[in-house]
């Protein structure tokens, strides 16, 4: 053998023959020459075997494995560093998710001991004045202006309603039995306990108006259809017939339910902020709801009603909706029929259902350091915080949420505006202007709140400034602020 050849020897030679778990490389100089041996990459030597998911491999592959030294992570990272071994990768590559050439890699923990305590603010100090540019749909700031309460007991009727000429099909018994549950669940977990939705529904087939669709329009309303009577004059027929089933005294908001047809062919809708009416039970003064979109053409073909009807019945209690960016899915008082039910944080507090256990209130002009804030998330709600809000000065804050898939939340990242896992920010100014057009491109800018960033992909990466505050992603739960 030439005194310059170079051997390699593989692992499981060099395992019996020294009892190691290493793979090494022998060097074969002249025979005066030092016999070399030297560690290259740590490996397993057990038999190649295929796992079912990730907690199992990681049991015998603590750190995940990889078939090459030189790997690199494509994921979310930094990760420990891999197990090298080609054969129980290879049995193994279903696990290996994002395709990178590394299976069930483990992710470093970057979090951060949170520091936050000592800059923490009385939530008055967050509580923003709205001093102009007032308008009826509601409040963008403090105090809260509403046509009915947003906590305690609500009493709600909801009233499915059909005519002569658009008739009813089922029992609504039957059909609606899943959405009553839905909202009473609904407002229990949002609300955080503090709303509860006392649900009249008595109706075990469809309620017959007395007369036909096209007597029951508003021209106040969407699709603008002329009344062939005064439309609360067709709200009171409507409670009259069901008076007989319906027990009306304390109802505070009515909602009816009206077939497809009724909307669609005739443009049959009512609408009414505390209206007053009478009942066998008594006077009664009430909020009034009644379309599905179908007037606008905007109706799914099987439309939800729990969720409609939340949305709606939130209008009355103060929640103005429809931002910080409107048809994203974000929110349901954005796209009720969208993949996440929850509410933003602003308007939980605003209403009463947010308050020191949810909300961290910090000042702009205290940020003296990088803070670190660990957060829970609006969807599924813990011992931590669901909402961090930065003043900026007196009439403007910066709103941090975190989402995760909840019981009223689906991750989408596939949907018009992405919903994932992580952190989301946006701007609220309580004195500017209220506008919503849907057809304007510019329209979340104008309005008086709105994402920080892409609405359509409103997730923070990395990084999103704004008015000099930073807000880094430390981790899925973790985030940074600081000031540039």
């Amino acid at each position: 053998m030439n005194n310059k050849t170079k051997l390699t020897v593989g692992a499981a030679v060099i395992a019996a023959l020294l009892g190691t778990t290493a793979i090494v490389s022998i060097s074969l100089g002249n025979l005066a020459d030092d016999l070399a041996i030297t560690e290259t990459a740590e490996t397993a030597l057990s038999e190649p075997v295929g796992f079912s998911h990730c907690l199992a491999l990681n049991q015998e592959f603590a750190n995940g494995v990889t078939a090459l030294a030189g790997f690199e992570n494509l994921g979310e990272g930094p990760i420990e560093n891999p197990v090298i071994n080609p054969s129980v990768f290879a049995d193994n590559a279903g696990l290996d998710s994002d395709r990178d050439g590394i299976a069930c890699e483990v992710v470093i923990d970057p979090t951060q001991p949170q520091n936050w305590e000592s800059l923490a603010l009385p939530l008055e100090t967050c509580q923003l004045k709205e001093t102009k540019n007032f308008f009826g749909g509601g409040s963008k700031g403090f105090p809260a202006k509403r046509w009915n309460q947003a906590v305690g007991n609500v009493k709600i009727a909801i009233i499915p309603v059909d005519f002569s000429n658009a008739v009813g099909e089922g029992s609504p018994a039957e059909l609606f039995k899943e959405d009553i549950r839905l909202i009473g669940e609904w407002a229990e977990h949002f609300s955080r306990g503090k709303l509860t939705y006392d649900i009249e529904f008595n109706a075990e087939s469809w309620i017959r108006a007395p007369k036909e669709a096209q007597w029951y329009t508003c021209n106040q309303c969407k699709g603008a259809i002329k009344e062939l009577q005064p439309k609360n004059t067709g709200v009171q027929q409507m409670i009259a017939a069901a008076d007989m089933a319906y027990d009306f005294e304390g109802v505070e908001i009515i909602y009816f339910i009206f077939p497809a047809q009724a909307e669609e062919e005739f443009g049959t809708t009512s609408y009414g902020f505390n209206e007053k009416f009478s009942s066998q039970d008594g006077p009664i003064t009430a909020s009034i709801y009644g379309e599905m979109g179908g007037v606008v053409g905007g109706r799914p073909a099987d439309p939800s009603v729990w969720d409609h009807a939340v949305h709606e019945m939130l209008h009355f209690q103060g929640f103005v909706g429809h931002g910080p960016s409107n048809w994203t899915g974000h929110y349901i008082s954005v796209d009720q029929w969208g993949p996440s039910k929850a509410v933003t944080s602003w308007e939980a507090f605003l209403n009463g259902w947010f308050d020191e256990e949810e909300i961290l209130c910090l000042d702009k002009e205290s940020l003296d350091q990088e803070l670190f804030i660990t957060m829970d998330s609006i969807d599924t709600f813990g011992d931590g915080k669901e909402s961090v809000m930065v003043r900026l000065d007196d009439e403007e804050l910066i709103v941090i949420e975190r989402r995760e898939p909840g019981p009223f939340t689906k991750m989408c990242s596939e949907c018009n505006s992405s919903i994932e896992t992580g952190f989301t920010a946006y701007r609220v100014n309580v004195n500017n202007p209220h506008y919503r057009d849907d057809s304007d491109p510019d329209s979340d800018q104008k309005n008086f709140w709105s994402f920080l960033g892409d609405n359509k992909k409103p997730k923070i990466d990395d990084s999103v400034e704004y008015q000099g505050v930073r807000i880094t992603r430390i981790s899925d739960k973790q985030m940074k602020l600081s000031l540039d």
